[in-house]
């Protein structure tokens, strides 16, 4: 039986009149793309000015077997198999929403604007959160002291606008960026903290965003690149710049039934946030370092890392689990098989030519899937009469959705 594969991605240094993301429908046997969909835009895309992520494209999957949730950087859309909108989840401080998780009738959702892992049922409705900068085992393990700026009555009401780029600063309010979430067996939570920033980052970030506001950053760039061309130096994947001037570290934070909080892993030396935590089918769990193009498996009970392993020079982020022995990862505009039991890249496969689309999450269709909307976008407005850009307009409300009959399930 062929097996289909949900892609999502990025495309960055696009203009906002143009589609920032797309959703790939793949063959996972010979990497051949069946579909390529247009994802549903947030509003505000056009005032955010970050050429490389920001508010741009599609990003985390979650799939049950009778629902898909699909997220952009501020809404989840929630689809049946026949891809029918079963409704939207949205809330003031879920904001570049990175990946998300189905948990029972509830699903998690990873704010890497503000530092927050937010729980929501299915009507959308905000059951509980998690402020990964609070002081706890993990935080003084990690020997991290970050401001406290947000309060629990703060996030619960949406306080801040956060999926509004210009009611904030985002180098205040992102000094973890939590990226992604997966569940285990005995019921924890593991969280990723992508990229932890000390005070030497952070202020690097705060200047770079004066400059950038400023109208100055583009000229520092030109400089930056005839430089690199004189001393002959191949660009960074990661970095516009020719040297980075400081690092990060990335962290596994696990939550408890109980909510306590304990670190399970640490990765210093980070220049970029890493990725796609995932639970595999013997319980161990694995971590992309995006910064080094490394995969790590660790053991999620003790943090104790079983293997590190070098995949590509590439941004790698997104990763799912074929069988057994096999992972699907992405980088930049490839998907790349790799073999669990020799640890070893075994294939790969570019499913777009675009210079400046990357994958960002996989996930398994199950084959009783319907194909997607060629244009998530249009099947959107078709259905509720406006655009997802129009969202705010209508207080992130939809009008009343058809039921689907019990004949069309």
């Amino acid at each position: 039986m062929t097996t289909r594969l949900l892609v999502t991605s990025i495309r960055r240094h696009t203009p906002y009149t143009e589609p920032s993301g797309y959703i790939y429908l793949v063959e996972a046997e010979k990497g051949r793309v069946l579909q390529r969909s247009i994802m549903n835009e947030p509003a505000y895309r056009e005032v955010d000015t970050n050429p490389r992520g920001g508010m741009r494209g599609s990003r985390g999957v979650s799939v049950r077997d009778d629902q898909i949730a699909i997220a952009n950087a501020s809404v989840i859309y929630r689809y049946d198999p026949q891809w029918n909108l079963l409704g939207i989840i949205s809330h003031p401080s879920a904001a570049a929403i990175h990946d998300v998780l189905f948990d029972g009738d509830t699903l998690w959702a990873t704010a890497a604007r503000n530092d927050l892992l937010l729980q929501f049922d299915l009507s959308g409705n905000l059951l509980q959160h998690y402020y990964l900068r609070n002081p706890s085992p993990a935080i003084r393990a990690l020997e991290w002291k970050p401001p406290i700026i947000l309060r629990p009555e703060q996030v619960i009401q949406g306080a801040i606008e956060f999926r509004d780029p210009r009611t904030h600063e985002e180098e205040t309010y992102d000094r973890a960026h939590v990226n992604s979430v997966c569940r285990l067996a005995d019921g924890s939570l593991l969280a990723s903290m992508g990229l932890v920033l000390g005070t030497k980052f952070s202020t690097l970030l705060y200047i770079k965003s004066r400059l950038v506001k400023a109208g100055i950053w583009p000229a520092l760039l030109a400089v930056n690149r005839r430089l690199r061309s004189a001393l002959g130096m191949k660009k960074n994947m990661h970095s516009d710049l020719l040297v980075q001037p400081a690092r990060a570290r990335s962290a596994v934070v696990r939550i408890a039934p109980d909510g306590a909080h304990r670190l399970v892993l640490s990765l210093d030396g980070a220049t970029v946030p890493s990725h796609s935590l995932l639970a595999l089918h013997d319980q161990t769990v694995v971590y992309l370092n995006t910064t080094t193009g490394e995969i790590v498996r660790f053991q999620p009970q003790n943090g104790k890392i079983l293997s590190t392993t070098k995949v590509t020079d590439g941004f790698l982020r997104g990763v799912t689990q074929l069988d057994e022995h096999t992972l699907l990862m992405g980088s930049k505009r490839e998907l790349i098989a790799f073999d669990l039991r020799n640890l070893k890249v075994t294939s790969t496969q570019e499913i777009t030519q675009d210079p400046n689309e990357s994958v960002y999450d996989i996930k398994i269709l199950p084959p009783h899937y319907q194909t997607p909307p060629a244009s998530f976008a249009e099947h959107f407005r078709s259905l509720v009469g406006f655009s997802s850009e129009e969202l705010p307009r209508y207080q992130y409300q939809l009008p009343a959705l058809k039921t689907p009959s019990l004949e069309a399930a």
